[in-house]
C-alpha cells in the first residue's frame, strides 16, 4: 500500500518505519512542526514531507492518523470536507482512547476506517521497528473493516485484539496506569535511593521491579508484598518519619503510593491490620479518597 502518515511524531515515525520494514511504501508525511518533519524525513527515505494534509493524501491507499488525540476528528473533517478522501481509501488513527466516531466524517465520504493502537511506549530517538514486534493492538472496526485492520496490525508484527468503541476509555485508562503511573512509582523509588547516596538505582531496582510486574501480572493483587500488606505499621511509621524530616518532597507520595497499594491489598489482609496501615497513612489512604 501507499501510505500517507499525518503526525510525523514518535508514533507516526516508529510506524512509518515498521510499515516499510513490512514492504508498504511511506510516500507522503504531513503536520506537525518543520523539527519533526525533518526528523521524519531523515529515517524514512523518498518521503514527501508537507506542511498541510490536505498536500498529502493524493494517491494513497491509506492514511495513517498519529497526530495528538484532540487534532485527529478536526484533520479527518477537515480532509473530508475538501473531498480529499475517495470511497475505499483506508483511514486508521493510532490512539488509544479514541474510537472510530472520531473517524465519522472520513467513513460518510466513503473511506474505510479503524482504530489501531499499540499497548507499547514510543520512546524518542532513531525509530526501531523491533519494539512493535509482538505487541498487542486494540482493534475497533465495523465486521466489514476488521480483516483488513488486523491484517495491518500483523504486517507490523503484532497482535490484533478487538475493543469496542465504547471500551477503549477504560482500555486506554489501564495502559496509562501501566506505563505512566508504574514509571512515577519507579521514579520515586530511584529519587529514595540517590538521596542515600546510591548512584545507580537501576542496579537496585531493575530486577525487583521486572519480577515484581511480572508476579502481578500472573497472580493480580494477591502478588503485593512488603509492609502494607504485612501490617507492618513500625516499618511504616519509620519510613514516613524519615521522609516528613529529610526529604517531604517525597514524602506525600510515598503515603499516595503505599494508599493505593493499600487499597488493592485490603480484601486480602486482617481487618484490623488493614485499619492500623490505613490510620498510619492518614486520610489519603481513606475509602473513597
Amino acid at each position: 500500500m501507499n501510505v500517507t502518515v499525518i503526525g510525523p511524531g514518535r508514533a507516526g515515525t516508529n510506524i512509518a518505519a515498521a510499515l516499510v520494514r513490512s514492504g508498504h511504501r511511506v510516500t507522503d508525511a504531513a503536520g506537525g512542526s518543520q523539527a519533526s518533519r525533518d526528523e521524519f524525513s531523515r529515517h524514512i527515505a523518498g518521503v514527501r514531507m508537507h506542511a498541510d494534509a490536505l498536500d498529502a493524501v493524493t494517491g494513497a491507499d491509506l492514511v495513517l492518523v498519529a497526530t495528538p488525540d484532540d487534532r485527529i476528528e478536526y484533520v479527518v473533517d477537515e480532509l473530508a470536507a475538501a473531498d480529499r478522501l475517495r470511497a475505499g481509501i483506508k483511514v486508521v488513527h493510532v490512539a488509544g482512547a479514541k474510537g472510530t466516531e472520531v473517524l465519522r466524517r472520513a467513513r460518510l465520504a466513503g473511506a474505510r476506517v479503524a482504530a489501531c493502537h499499540p499497548a507499547q511506549t514510543m520512546p524518542s530517538g532513531a525509530p526501531d521497528p523491533d519494539q512493535l514486534v509482538g505487541v498487542s493492538w486494540a482493534v475497533s472496526a465495523a465486521p466489514a473493516d476488521q480483516q483488513w485492520a488486523h491484517q495491518l496490525v500483523t504486517d507490523l508484527g503484532g497482535t490484533p485484539v478487538d475493543i469496542g468503541d465504547d471500551d477503549r476509555v477504560l482500555y486506554h485508562a489501564a495502559l496509562t496506569v501501566g506505563s505512566n503511573a508504574v514509571g512515577a512509582a519507579v521514579a520515586v523509588a530511584r529519587q529514595l535511593l540517590m538521596a542515600t547516596g546510591v548512584a545507580e538505582p537501576g542496579d537496585f531496582l531493575r530486577g525487583l521491579v521486572n519480577a515484581s510486574a511480572r508476579n502481578i501480572l500472573d497472580r493480580g493483587a494477591v502478588a503485593l508484598t512488603g509492609p502494607v500488606v504485612r501490617g507492618d505499621t513500625g516499618t511504616l511509621a519509620a519510613h514516613l518519619d524519615r521522609l516528613d524530616d529529610e526529604l517531604p518532597q517525597l514524602a506525600a507520595d510515598y503515603r499516595r503510593l503505599m494508599a493505593v497499594v493499600l487499597s488493592r491489598a485490603r480484601p486480602n489482609m486482617e481487618g484490623r491490620a488493614a485499619h492500623a496501615v490505613d490510620q498510619l497513612l492518614g486520610e489519603v489512604a481513606a475509602p473513597g479518597q
